[in-house]
């Protein structure tokens, strides 16, 4: 019993100070204001070979010790993550309804996911626009359409809704963003056609590997 008890206070004076270093390498959201986009800034301030973690539904942060985070992140779903500086946008390799593209993610965006009408149309989801009573969105700029298929990477969120604009709205995707590269340019690979909004982003905890430029979620 005695040894019982020197094992357990062993234990405990082992892992408590490991418990307090991973608190320590954690702030919150409002530690981490910044004028631009949030995660454009928190990746732009990190260091090369840093893992940040990010909790939206707690807005935390944690810079997380690599070698400790391997096994943890190594079967987790993985995305590709890109930053397009000049349009202060963050975006993310993702798939809607099978079309391979890029998504901004916007922890301003209030919904679920936004796309723009060109995309919207490409994909076959502007077709139930006029049928049935819509009487409940006149006025409204955007109508909304469930997705069968939407991937983050290899991550699945489940039952999202895309908002898309009416036929006739006028929505600029890119609106005060700054100047857009143009075809061939090599930055315009990366412009993005739609937004993940905040409804999406807090069932999730993503994991940011700014060396290799991936996003694991959970």
């Amino acid at each position: 019993m005695r040894n019982s008890i020197f094992i357990l206070l062993l234990s405990s004076l082992i892992l408590c100070p490991a418990a307090f270093a991973v608190d320590s390498n954690c702030s919150s959201f409002a530690d981490n204001e910044s004028s631009g986009d949030f995660l454009i800034a928190l990746v732009s301030s990190a260091s090369n070979d840093s893992l940040l973690q990010v909790d939206f539904d707690n807005e935390e942060i944690c810079t997380l010790d690599r070698d400790r985070a391997a096994s943890d992140i190594s079967d987790q779903a993985v995305a590709e993550f890109h930053i397009n500086a000049s349009q202060d946008e963050f975006a993310v390799k993702a798939t809607v309804e099978d079309f391979s593209t890029w998504l901004r993610i916007d922890t301003e965006y209030s919904e679920e996911l936004l796309l723009d009408r060109k995309t919207g149309e490409g994909l076959g989801l502007t077709e139930a626009e006029f049928q049935g009573d819509n009487s409940q969105l006149e006025g409204q700029d955007f109508f909304t359409e469930f997705v069968d298929t939407f991937l983050i990477g290899s991550f699945e969120p489940r039952s999202v809704e895309a908002s898309i604009p009416h036929f006739g709205v006028s929505y600029e995707h890119y609106q005060g963003r700054g100047e857009l590269p143009v075809m061939p340019d090599a930055a315009a690979e990366f412009l993005t056609v739609g937004t993940i909004g905040q409804k999406v982003l807090e069932r999730l905890i993503i994991t940011l590997d700014v060396a290799e430029s991936k996003m694991y979620l959970e």
